[in-house]
């Protein structure tokens, strides 16, 4: 710890003095399983990233043993191994700690079977504890932590492959850091809507996540500058609507009528008071979010919608990986834990 002098504080008396973590003195190695890569990163406990690498599978091989590649000659080039406190592996997906599975429509599992994953991963490091954490809870958490949310029920939305959802109520997290006590992307929305992976028709997922963007588009008309792309982000189409094209216009506002429609419900079930759209989704821009807050006002009870607080996050989307090392260091870590081999599920 370094002592950072007297400190700002709003109480009477001798102000504080402000003691902060020291920089470059321990670490979580965070691997975020994404497509075929894994994303590693050396997160110091003061919320610095010192080292990042993006690693892709090789033929044959396999998340688990990639990691284990990726911690024992790269990552720790980097750092004393004696400098680590544990290692966080991040997934887009529903981590269920009481059937031992992994369940994802968004991650590609090649070359081992779904139920293989977590006993691997258990023995994979044995010097050090590992935390297995959901994407979607790490930026929850890194909202709470580094944005300095004061509201106690706040609900965090991740848009990116697929949509995610977490919910704080009386200011803890529900179900902790495993994506298994909410499936918001498969809320459906429309039952004669297109087809989802899960099996159900006109689930959010496939109407309004970034991959879904393409495919939607022909449903309203053509969009000219965004014709000859492969793919479609939610930036693309903020920018277009931007530059007020009609059929960007209208596209965001079925998009909000759809996603406003599931948020009513979510905040007549959990009565939230700050909903935070995050991920890839804030640079869509402000039409969609204005658009989002009014249907809102048409579909939910009216004594609840009318005091919710919509808005984009305004941490970076890669700020789940901060967010990882700092649950782990806050939820699981234990400084007087004689067991280096400890493994946690979200």
């Amino acid at each position: 710890m370094v002592d950072g002098g007297i400190g700002e504080s709003e109480s009477t008396g001798r102000k504080p003095n402000c003691l902060y973590v020291r920089t470059n003195s321990y670490y979580v190695v965070v691997l975020n399983w994404v497509e075929n890569t894994i994303c590693a990163c050396l997160i110091d406990i003061a919320g610095t990233c010192v080292y990042q690498e993006i690693y892709e599978l090789q033929p044959g091989e396999d998340y688990v043993s990639c990691s284990i590649s990726c911690l024992y000659q790269s990552v720790l080039n980097h750092c004393s191994p004696m400098q680590v406190l544990g290692i966080c592996v991040v997934v887009s997906a529903m981590i269920d700690a009481a059937h031992n599975e992994v369940y994802s429509t968004t991650l590609s599992l090649p070359f081992m079977g779904e139920e293989n994953i977590i006993d691997r991963l258990q023995n994979a490091f044995p010097e050090y504890p590992v935390a297995f954490l959901e994407d979607t809870a790490c930026y929850a958490y890194a909202e709470k932590v580094y944005a300095n949310i004061r509201e106690k029920n706040f609900s965090f939305l991740n848009f990116s492959r697929g949509i995610g959802a977490t919910l704080f109520i009386e200011g803890n997290m529900t179900g902790k850091a495993s994506g298994s006590v909410t499936q918001f992307g498969h809320y459906s929305v429309d039952p004669n809507g297109p087809l989802c992976v899960c099996g159900n028709h006109g689930c959010l997922e496939v109407l309004i996540s970034e991959p879904a963007l393409k495919g939607r588009i022909h449903e309203f008309g053509t969009i000219p500058s965004l014709a000859g792309k492969e793919k479609i982000s939610f930036a693309d189409l903020g920018k277009a609507t931007t530059f007020r094209d009609p059929v960007a216009l209208a596209m965001n506002r079925q998009l909000a009528w759809e996603l406003a429609q599931a948020l009513g419900n979510l905040v007549c079930v959990v009565n939230t008071s700050l909903i935070i759209l995050g991920g890839n989704i804030p640079p869509l821009g402000n039409y969609f979010l204005n658009e989002v807050r009014q249907n809102l006002k048409k579909v939910g009870f009216r004594k609840m919608v009318d005091a919710v607080t919509v808005r984009y996050s305004t941490l970076p989307n890669d700020s789940f990986l901060n967010g990882a090392m700092k649950y782990f260091f806050d939820i699981h870590y234990c400084f007087t834990d004689d067991n280096p081999s400890a493994f946690f599920i979200g």
